[in-house]
C-alpha cells in the first residue's frame, strides 16, 4: 500500500524593510571615499540651490518705487503683453533646463551605465518633469498671489510685521509651506520613479505607477530620508546665504564707490566666485549623498517569490 506526503508549506518571505540610519550612514561614507561624486552632485546642486543662494546675497529686496518701475516699463512698452509672455516662457526654458541638469546629475550618482543610456535619461527626465508639476502649478499661484499682495503691503503696510518683504511672506506663508511639502514629495516620487526606469526598465508611464509601491515599501525610513534631507539642503542653503551676503557686503560697497573697475575689486570678486564654487562643491557632496541614501533606501531587493506546497510525490510503500 502506498501513500503520498506533501512537504510542509514554507512561509513567503516578507520584504525586507531597510534601515534609514545604516543606509544614510553607508552613503556618507560612499560620498567621502569618492570625491568625483561631489562634481556629479554639484550639478544638481548649481541648477537648483545655487542660483538662489547667489540672487539672494547679491541682489537686494526690491523697494515700492523699482517694483513701480517695473511694473510701468513693462505695461507701457509697445510690446505688452507679448514682454510678459516672453518673460513666462524664458522662465519656463529656465525651469526645463534646471530638471534636465538635475536628470543628468542624479544619473551620474548612480554609477551606472543603464542610467546613462540615452533611452533612459529621456524617460527619467520625462519622470522628473511630470513629478514636478504640482510644485510648479502651485509655485504659479503664488507667484500671481504675490503680484496681488505685494504692492498693497508696499504701499500701506500692517505694523508689527517686520517691514513689506516680510509682510508679504507671511500672507503667503500657507501656500508656501504647500509649495514645499509638493516640492519634497515630488523630488521622493521621482527619485521612486528614477529607480523604476533604471533598476527595472520600466517605460514613463509604468515607472510613475511602480514609484507608489516603492515609497510605500521604503515605510519610515522613506519618511525620514525625505524629511533629513530636505532639512540639511534648507539648513545648508541658509549658511550658504548668511556667508555669501556677509562677503559681499564689501564687495558690493566698493563697486558702488569705485569710479571705475579696478585691480583691487576683481581681486575681491574673484575670491567671492572661488568661495562660491566651493559652497556649490559642498552642496554638491550634500546632493550626492541626499541620492545615494534615497536609491539605497528605495532599491532594497524585493522579496523571493512566494513558495508553494510542493508537487505531491510517492514515499516508498510500506509493507
Amino acid at each position: 500500500m502506498s501513500r503520498t506526503a506533501r512537504s510542509p508549506s514554507i512561509p513567503p518571505r516578507r520584504t525586507p524593510r531597510p534601515s534609514w540610519q545604516a543606509e544614510a550612514s553607508l552613503a556618507a561614507r560612499i560620498v567621502a571615499d569618492r570625491p568625483a561624486l561631489w562634481m556629479s552632485g554639484g550639478l544638481g546642486w548649481a541648477a537648483t540651490a545655487a542660483p538662489i543662494a547667489l540672487l539672494v546675497a547679491v541682489v537686494p529686496a526690491p523697494r515700492l518705487s523699482d517694483l513701480t518701475f517695473i511694473g510701468a516699463r513693462a505695461f507701457s512698452s509697445s510690446a505688452w503683453p507679448w514682454n510678459l509672455v516672453a518673460l513666462g516662457v524664458l522662465g519656463g526654458l529656465l525651469v526645463l533646463l534646471a530638471l534636465a541638469l538635475v536628470t543628468l546629475s542624479e544619473a551620474g550618482l548612480r554609477r551606472d551605465p543603464a542610467a546613462l543610456a540615452p533611452a533612459n535619461l529621456g524617460r527619467s527626465f520625462a519622470v522628473t518633469l511630470i513629478s514636478a508639476l504640482p510644485a510648479l502649478v502651485i509655485t504659479a499661484a503664488a507667484a500671481l498671489a504675490a503680484s496681488v499682495v505685494a504692492p498693497a503691503e508696499f504701499v500701506a503696510p500692517q505694523p508689527g510685521r517686520g517691514g513689506p518683504l516680510l509682510g508679504t511672506l507671511l500672507t503667503l506663508a500657507p501656500l508656501l509651506a504647500l509649495l514645499l511639502v509638493a516640492a519634497i514629495a515630488g523630488g521622493a516620487y521621482a527619485t521612486a520613479a528614477r529607480v523604476a526606469v533604471v533598476n527595472r526598465g520600466a517605460a514613463v508611464f509604468r515607472a510613475l505607477v511602480l514609484a507608489g509601491p516603492l515609497l510605500r515599501r521604503a515605510g519610515v525610513a522613506g519618511v525620514v530620508q525625505a524629511a533629513a534631507s530636505s532639512v540639511a539642503r534648507l539648513v545648508y542653503l541658509v549658511v550658504a546665504v548668511l556667508l555669501l551676503s556677509v562677503l559681499w557686503a564689501p564687495i558690493g560697497a566698493e563697486l558702488a564707490a569705485a569710479a571705475q573697475f579696478d585691480a583691487p575689486v576683481g581681486a575681491l570678486l574673484v575670491g567671492f566666485v572661488a568661495v562660491w564654487l566651493c559652497l556649490v562643491l559642498g552642496g554638491g557632496a550634500l546632493h550626492a549623498w541626499g541620492s545615494i541614501a534615497w536609491t539605497r533606501i528605495l532599491s532594497v531587493p524585493p522579496p523571493n517569490a512566494d513558495v508553494g506546497p510542493a508537487d505531491a510525490e510517492e514515499t516508498p510503500s510500506i509493507p
